[in-house]
């Protein structure tokens, strides 16, 4: 029988890692917001190790995803996803629930909520133009797609590149898959609810006006689209 999130991953915790200094239930299972497809994502803190491992098994009914941090290397990894501005890591170090923690692993905890406090590097205009250039270059390609699967593919990239654009010049946090999209959401639901009406339209009646629309529309305020006289 499957049990409930925490007591599962206690005994996970328990069973492989009763020594660890940090361990946290990241992801919907921690907000609640699982269901039957829901795995457990654990980010663990040990004393010793060097490089972050990822290890998957199956407890209690549960597929675990184990993110294996040490406290001499767990920094190169937090600054990793803070260059991408994608902190996965500290997400879920800082706003999951605790199922074990040492003053050193509270510590990390701390450190975690400060990083995602001060946000990502701001973008210089060079970003904002690569960018720019890069989903100018989709539309470009959705407006004349040769196949259907060429066009679902180059929907894709437009949500998912403009999403980040969007995200990062105001000084927003991204994420992958579905988490960027709540990401989007969250941020501005006007938009996010905009956005998912012409994914809609595009999907279901295989309309682009309204994605094509919604595009220029975010893009305008920082110099429409680019392709002519684009440099690197």
């Amino acid at each position: 029988m499957k049990k409930e999130p925490m007591e599962a991953a206690e005994r996970v915790i328990h069973r492989h890692y009763p020594d660890c200094l940090l361990a946290v239930l990241g992801g919907s299972a921690s907000r609640g917001e699982h269901n039957e497809q829901s795995d457990l994502d654990i980010v663990i803190l040990e004393r010793d190790g060097d490089e972050m491992r990822r290890k998957t098994l199956e407890a209690d009914g549960w597929i675990v995803e184990l993110f294996i941090l040490s406290l001499s290397s767990y920094r190169e990894y937090f600054d990793e996803g803070v260059m991408a501005a994608n902190p996965t890591l500290q997400r879920i170090t800082a706003e999951g629930k605790v199922l074990r923690s040492l003053p050193e692993g509270e510590a990390v905890r701390v450190e975690a909520q400060h990083d995602l406090n001060y946000g990502p590097m701001p973008w210089m205009q060079t970003d904002i133009d690569e960018y720019r250039y890069m989903i100018t270059e989709y539309v470009q390609d959705l407006k004349n797609p040769k196949r259907d699967g060429e066009k679902w593919f180059t929907v894709q990239k437009i949500m998912t590149v403009l999403c980040e654009f969007v995200l990062r010049v105001n000084g927003e946090w991204t994420g992958e898959g579905k988490m960027l999209f709540r990401l989007f959401h969250r941020f501005s639901t006007t938009l996010g609810d905009q956005l998912e009406v012409s994914l809609s339209a595009m999907y279901r009646q295989d309309d682009p006006s309204l994605l094509l629309a919604f595009t220029e529309q975010m893009l305008n305020p920082f110099g429409g689209m680019l392709l002519v006289g684009y440099e690197e």
